[in-house]
């Protein structure tokens, strides 16, 4: 294989993985959900910048209330449960893959939705990775 054709063939494959990023965008939507629309989160309206996301198979911690992930602009992540809705009024929008999502001023809580999975990071570092199939929290 002459050396062109290498450097041709890495080209092309380098844009190719490229192209997705290019539409990708930085969004400050208060309600989103994942392009499978499993993941749905939305940004807190009260008690300071936070999120909350449900994601499939995250366990039940009580009887009450559906499990969600729960992400302040400072701490770890938690899981509990949640049967009100304490997230701002609107339409959920669709991210796409690459879209970074801000939550609070200055982007407190920063999320990038991924093929993998949704990734929020708070100021602290901490956060979670949510997908479909596992959801860790770090």
């Amino acid at each position: 294989m002459r050396p062109s054709s290498v450097l041709t063939g890495g080209l092309v494959a380098a844009l190719a993985v490229a192209v997705p990023a290019a539409d990708a965008k930085t969004v400050r939507y208060h309600n989103v959900v994942s392009p499978s629309g499993k993941i749905a989160c939305y940004q807190m309206k009260y008690g300071g910048p936070a999120v909350e996301c449900s994601v499939p198979g995250l366990p039940r911690v009580t009887d009450f209330g559906d499990p969600i992930i729960h992400l302040s602009a400072r701490g770890h992540a938690k899981i509990g449960a949640r049967s009100d809705f304490p997230g701002y009024p609107g339409t959920q929008r669709k991210l796409a893959y690459g879209d970074r999502w801000y939550t609070g001023k200055g982007g407190k809580i920063r999320c990038t939705m991924r093929t993998s999975g949704l990734t929020c990071v708070n100021r602290d570092g901490h956060g979670f990775r949510a997908a479909a199939n596992a959801t860790k929290r770090f």
